[in-house]
């Protein structure tokens, strides 16, 4: 059958969400074989090969484990500054000792993989909760939201580094996602993240939002507790005196100004600074906090807490919980890019949502993602910049984390 002149069949056209969400994964495509090959090919090799060949923050836990292992009273030194060595909690020695009978090279290769595959675990058991409470994605969409957690930038810091943030996102999901099921289980995994990094104790302000939260939270404290008498064959008193008594005072009042460090506090700090101290690494990031900016902070995050605890008791469970994990990012006063790994859930909340938002809502979270796909302390073409533009062009990990948190309290998920 001949149509007539001039007639022809219209084509669906894509919605401008739908593009945007295909941007976001072609992108993020992209950056992960970048990301891999920068990984395997300047990290992992090289170090497999001569242990020298660079830094990374995985050099200060292994020589703290080879430290250690030679003499647990060594475990903290006196040298060590805000920036460099050794400052976890410490049971957090013991997988780092472990490690330590490796070369270093073959051990950062293990933490990374374990890393990557503690990301996965999270975003599954996210997605799971995400769905018992009502969000829906297709297939297609879930895989797009796999690749912007794998390829945004906190995740490639996190591996380049050798850093635990993916163990700690993992005890954060763990804890508010199974609480309620599993509060045993749940609690003893937000205590060995918090004696890994102390930054998970702040979930427990969830107790106040919820009694069945509240239940995980006693059997947090009591295996808080039960690690230290477990590890003292391993781990001596006289390191958590040390910990306790000189390294946390030591550091209370303390922060990083280098754009690395996408913190609140160094966010504000970084007002009080020429440009040239905080985007070159020189030895003058680290400064004693200003009264005001410590009461700004947590003065900030008191009111974040209450606000996440009105919205969680009134049914919108998923905005809090993710909102309150993503949170331990910004008030900590070394918020480092990696740290936002934290933003995970928070992240896979809006992308998720992508395809059936408005236009407006799906560019202002598209917007937000690409701000962080960028590794943080990345230098860009802005030296001409006021210090003061600069400093918020830098600090793009803080302000997309705050405004997805915005968007998610303060906007229908539709429009």
């Amino acid at each position: 059958m001949m149509r007539p002149p001039g007639h022809y069949i219209a084509r669906p056209s894509l919605r401008p969400a739908t593009m945007l969400l295909w941007i976001l994964a072609g992108v993020s495509t992209m950056l992960l074989v970048y990301e891999g090959s920068t990984l395997l090919g300047s990290v992992l090799g090289p170090l497999r090969e001569n242990p020298h060949a660079l830094q990374t923050d995985f050099h200060y836990y292994y020589d703290a484990a080879i430290r250690f292992r030679q003499d647990p009273q060594r475990l903290y030194l006196a040298s060590d500054d805000v920036i460099a060595g050794f400052t976890y909690p410490p049971p957090a020695i013991v997988p780092f000792a472990m490690l330590s009978n490796l070369s270093l090279g073959s051990a950062l290769v293990w933490l990374t993989t374990a890393s990557y595959a503690a990301l996965l675990v999270s975003a599954w058991l996210w997605r799971v909760f995400l769905s018992r409470q009502g969000v829906r994605a297709s297939g297609v969409e879930w895989i797009v939201v796999a690749l912007v957690i794998l390829a945004c930038g906190p995740t490639y810091m996190n591996a380049i580094f050798g850093q635990v943030n993916a163990f700690v996102l993992l005890s954060c999901v763990v804890f508010m996602t199974l609480a309620r099921s599993s509060p045993a289980g749940a609690g003893t995994l937000l205590a060995l993240g918090a004696w890994l990094k102390i930054y998970p104790g702040l979930l427990t302000a969830g107790a106040a939002w919820d009694r069945r939260l509240s239940r995980a939270t006693l059997h947090a404290i009591v295996a808080t507790a039960a690690i230290v008498v477990v590890l003292l064959p391993i781990v001596p008193l006289s390191a958590y005196q040390t910990f306790f008594a000189d390294v946390i005072p030591s550091r209370f009042d303390k922060t990083a100004i280098h754009i690395t460090n996408q913190s609140l506090t160094a966010f504000l700090e970084r007002f009080r600074y020429p440009s040239g101290q905080f985007l070159n690494w020189t030895g003058e990031q680290a400064v004693t906090v200003a009264a005001a900016v410590r009461w700004a902070n947590w003065s900030g995050a008191l009111i974040a807490l209450a606000w996440f605890g009105l919205r969680y008791r009134r049914g919108d469970q998923v905005a809090s919980t993710a909102s309150l994990i993503a949170l331990v990012a910004v008030i900590a006063p070394l918020g480092w890019g990696h740290t936002y790994m934290l933003v995970v859930p928070l992240l896979m909340l809006h992308v998720a949502a992508m395809r059936d938002a408005a236009t407006a809502r799906a560019t202002f979270v598209f917007l937000c993602v690409t701000a962080l796909m960028i590794p943080a302390g990345r230098r860009l073409p802005i030296d001409s910049w006021p210090d003061w533009l600069e400093n918020v062009v830098y600090s793009r990990y803080l302000l997309a984390t705050l405004a997805l948190m915005g968007l998610t309290h303060f906007s229908d998920r539709r429009n």
